[in-house]
């Protein structure tokens, strides 16, 4: 469905992402994790080309995007690329003017060009489908920040992706709150998206995804089925990151 392939990334001259390939299956779920500063943010950043690559090729849905020094991308594969491809951050990005349901409704106008009566209909069936029905009409700010989460998670799924991209969507959270939004997510990984997430929850790693993705220093060094890499890694890297994970 999707593959990157031989990916670098660079900033003022430093590479910090050193030839990362990986094939991701319809329906898989794929957990990269590793330290901090390991590249795999900026990795996953580049499937979208929010951090377009320095080199290397990513081929989705029958169409090849190059790296800058092989010739980018065109504006028009851009915009199909972003519309096929959700993401979630860390921090949720609401407009804080904005409700619950206002926040679902402006994405879906301004990408999708839907009328504001289908945005809002497609608005209010995510924020079901992610367990927020009663918060429709709040602000963000009188939003827990679990709920706020969710409501990213919901904006993100009512452009229809094909795939959905996390970015260590837990870390800014309490535990208790990080809990419903890990619910959430497992929920999709049953209903069959395509998920590809950053993540230092080791138990919805090994769970959840089909597959684990550990990198360190902008490359990958180990990967493999989820519950058998956490359980029994092979690379003393690994081995070494996950029993400092594992001590906390």
């Amino acid at each position: 469905m999707l593959e990157a392939s031989d990916i670098c990334i660079a900033y003022g001259g430093h590479q910090v992402v050193h030839d990362v390939s990986l094939a991701v299956a319809p329906g898989e779920v794929i957990s990269l994790i590793g330290p901090s500063g390991a590249g795999k943010s900026s990795f996953l950043r580049s499937i979208n080309w929010l951090e377009p690559p320095c080199s290397g090729t990513l081929t989705f849905d029958g169409s090849t995007f190059r790296g800058l020094r092989d010739g980018g991308v065109s504006k028009r594969q851009l915009q199909g690329l972003r519309r096929s491809i959700g993401m979630v951050f860390q921090q949720f990005n609401l407009f804080p003017h904005l409700s619950a349901l206002e926040n679902v409704v402006l994405a879906q106008v301004h990408a999708l060009g839907r009328s504001k009566a289908e945005a809002r209909e497609r608005a209010l069936q995510e924020l079901h489908h992610v367990g927020l029905g009663e918060v429709t009409d709040k602000l963000p700010s009188k939003c827990s920040g679990g709920q706020q989460q969710r409501i990213a998670i919901a904006r993100a799924l009512a452009l229809d992706p094909q795939v959905m991209l996390f970015d260590e969507p837990t870390s800014a959270l309490d535990p208790e709150y990080a809990m419903d939004v890990l619910v959430t997510m497992r929920r999709l990984a049953d209903e069959g998206m395509t998920m590809l997430v950053v993540t230092h929850e080791m138990h919805f790693a090994a769970e959840v995804a089909d597959r684990v993705v550990f990198m360190a220093e902008g490359r990958v060094v180990e990967e493999g089925p989820a519950a058998a890499l956490i359980r029994d890694p092979q690379h003393e890297r690994t081995q070494k990151f996950l029993a400092a994970v594992k001590g906390r």
